[in-house]
C-alpha cells in the first residue's frame, strides 16, 4: 500500500552546492573532542514540518570516547533541539556502511542517508536507512526523481553495522556481522546519476498527522543517537 512518508532528509530546499566525485576511501572515525569535525557541515537551522525541534550546533559533539552524538535536547519543550550533519563532499556510487546506536526516543528518527534536491520534486533523489519507533523499526527508502520505494522492517535496538550499495542499476541495504560478512536484506532496481551528500540526523516529529504516520507519536524525553564511525568505498 501507497503511502506519503516524508523522511529524515526533508531538508531546507537551498542546499549548498558540493563538487561530486566518485565514492572513494572516506572514513571518519569519530575521535578525539568537539564537533562533527572540517568533512561536515552542521545544520543551525528550522526544517519544518514534521520536525518538532530545531537542528542546533549545541547538539553535535565528539564524545572523547570514539563516537559522534547526535542529540535531541527536550529540556526546553517550547524550543526543543536535535541535530543534523551532512558532508560537505558529494558522492556518486559506492558502498556506504556505518556502525551506529539508533535513538531510542517514542516519535523519534536516527537516521544515515544519501539526499539532493527539493522533497518530493523531480530533482529529489536519495537513498535511506531510518531508525524509528523508539529504534525499533527500519526505514528503508529509496527516492528517484520524486518518488519512493520504501520498505520497513522490524529490529532489535543497540549497536549495529549497516549500510547500503549504491550502483548504477540497483541499490541494496545489508547489515555487516562481527566477522565483517555483509548480509543484504533489501535490493531495488533503480537508475540514479545525481551526485548526493551523506547526511546523519537524529530529531523528533511534531506530533502532526504526518508525523505520527511517519515516526509515531511524541510522548516526551530527549538523548542520543551514537555513530562510532562512517565508510565510504568504491
Amino acid at each position: 500500500m501507497h503511502k506519503n512518508v516524508i523522511t529524515a532528509a526533508f531538508v531546507v530546499a537551498a542546499a549548498v552546492s558540493a563538487m561530486p566525485v566518485h565514492a572513494t576511501n572516506f572514513f571518519e572515525g569519530f575521535d578525539g573532542t568537539g564537533g562533527a569535525g572540517s568533512a561536515w557541515e552542521t545544520a543551525n537551522w528550522a526544517n519544518g514540518d514534521i520536525f518538532g525541534c530545531t537542528f542546533a550546533y549545541s547538539e553535535v559533539w565528539r564524545t572523547g570516547q570514539g563516537t559522534l552524538q547526535l542529540n535531541v535536547n527536550s529540556s526546553n519543550s517550547s524550543n526543543m533541539r536535535c541535530a543534523e550533519i551532512r558532508t560537505w563532499q558529494s558522492f556518486t556510487y559506492g558502498k556506504f556502511v556505518t556502525r551506529m546506536q539508533p535513538g531510542t526516543i517514542q516519535g523519534g528518527d536516527s537516521s544515515f542517508f544519501l539526499y539532493t534536491g527539493n522533497a518530493g520534486t523531480s530533482n529529489h533523489f536519495e537513498i535511506d536507512i531510518e531508525f524509528i519507533n523508539a529504534g525499533r523499526t527500519l526505514h528503508t527508502n529509496v527516492w528517484t526523481a520524486g518518488k519512493q520505494n520504501y520498505q520497513q522492517f522490524a529490529v532489535a535496538t543497540g549497536w549495529r553495522t549497516i549500510g547500503f550499495e549504491w550502483r548504477p542499476t540497483f541499490v541494496r541495504w545489508f547489515n555487516v556481522d562481527d566477522a565483517g560478512v555483509e548480509h543484504e536484506f533489501r535490493r531495488v532496481n533503480t537508475s540514479i546519476t545525481a551526485p548526493m551528500r551523506l547526511m546523519l540526523n537524529h530529531w523528533v516529529g511534531n506530533n502532526s498527522a504526518g508525523a505520527k504516520n511517519f515516526v509515531g507519536t511524541y510522548t516526551g524525553g530527549g538523548g542520543g543517537a551514537l555513530y562510532d564511525w562512517v565508510k565510504v568505498s568504491d
